[in-house]
C-alpha cells in the first residue's frame, strides 16, 4: 500500500465523514474503482499522456457527472491533474479501510480447512466484535485445505492461530526446544 493512497483516501474520509455520508462517497468511488479496472478502453483513456486532462475530465463528467456529488468528481478530476488516477483501485481499497475504523467496523478473514456452517462465523464474529469493542465485524472467508481443522483469523496485521496444522507446529517447535 503506498502512502500517496493511504494519505489521497484519508482525506477523502474525512470528507465524506464530515457531510455524514461515508456510505455514498464509498460506493462512489467503488464504482469509479471498478470502472477503471474493468474497462480497459476507459483505462487506457484516462492513462494516455497524449489526451488532455479537459478531455479526460469532460468524460469524467459525462460518464458520472449526474450521479456523483461534486466532491467526488473533484477528487477524480485532482487525481488526473496530480497523473494519480492510476492509484484509483487502490486508494478505495484504503478508503473502505479507513471508512470502517470511522464506523467503528471491523473487518476479519477468517481461514478454515473447509467452509464453516453460518453458526460459527456468528461464534468468531461475536468473539472478536466483543473483543476489539467494534460496533460491527465485517468477515471476509479463504479456504485452506491443508490447515487440517480449525481456523485462522486476520485482523490487519495480525493473525490467530487456531488451526490443528498451527498447533502441531506450535508442539513441534516446543519439542525441539526441550532437548
Amino acid at each position: 500500500m503506498p502512502i500517496i493512497e493511504k494519505r489521497y483516501a484519508e482525506a477523502m474520509v474525512e470528507i465524506a465523514y464530515q457531510k455524514g455520508e461515508l456510505d455514498i462517497y464509498q460506493q462512489e468511488l467503488k464504482d469509479a474503482a471498478d470502472l477503471y479496472e474493468g474497462d480497459q478502453d476507459f483505462k487506457l483513456l484516462m492513462t494516455n499522456p497524449e489526451i488532455k486532462i479537459d478531455n479526460k475530465k469532460e468524460i469524467i463528467k459525462m460518464i458520472f457527472g449526474s450521479s456523483f456529488n461534486s466532491e467526488t468528481l473533484n477528487f477524480l478530476f485532482l487525481l488526473l491533474e496530480k497523473g494519480r488516477i492510476k492509484n484509483l483501485p487502490g486508494i478505495y481499497k484504503e478508503f473502505y479501510k479507513e471508512a470502517d475504523k470511522k464506523r467503528n467496523t471491523l473487518n476479519i478473514t477468517i481461514i478454515s480447512a473447509k467452509e464453516l456452517e453460518q453458526s460459527q462465523i456468528v461464534k468468531i464474529k461475536e468473539k472478536y466484535k466483543k473483543q476489539y469493542n467494534a460496533t460491527g465485524v465485517n468477515a471476509f472467508f479463504e479456504i485452506e485445505p491443508d490447515l487440517i481443522g480449525g481456523v485462522k483469523v486476520k485482523i490487519g496485521d495480525k493473525v490467530v492461530d487456531g488451526s490443528i496444522k498451527g498447533r502441531l507446529e506450535s508442539l513441534k517447535e516446543a519439542l525441539a526446544m526441550s532437548y
